[in-house]
């Protein structure tokens, strides 16, 4: 399985792509920029399984992007979750509005990054 991960923190990163090892992924493709991933989407890549979005990304915002994703018709289907550091009612209602398929408050260490991960699969890829 293919996983998209945008995520502008490498501390996140690290801890986001730990967790997805640890529950079997491989397969991860990681981006910075928003921007950067929809090009990955846009080229003749393989259409990736679920996606990670930060909510807070330089340039594009992580709800723009899932705004984009959301009417890409190669994307049809694939979850798109919104990872913050905010426990926000109005992000997560933007995030939400965006069409994301859920919305997690980012863990701190990677035990508990590796239960949103476990609670992610199981919600949205029906594992």
């Amino acid at each position: 399985m293919t996983s998209l991960i945008i995520e502008d923190s490498q501390i996140d990163a690290s801890l986001i792509t730990s967790a997805l090892e640890a529950q079997g992924y491989v397969d991860l493709k990681v981006f910075e920029r928003a921007e950067d991933a929809l090009d990955y989407i846009r080229s003749d890549a393989a259409k990736p399984d679920f996606c990670l979005v930060d909510s807070r990304l330089p340039g594009m915002s992580g709800s723009d992007f899932i705004k984009l994703v959301k009417n890409c018709v190669k994307m049809t289907g694939v979850p798109c979750i919104s990872l913050s550091t905010s426990n926000l009612k109005d992000e997560i209602g933007i995030a939400l509005a965006a069409g994301a398929d859920g919305y997690f408050v980012k863990p701190s260490d990677l035990e508990e990054y590796e239960r949103v991960i476990a609670r992610i699969i199981e919600a949205h890829l029906n594992v």
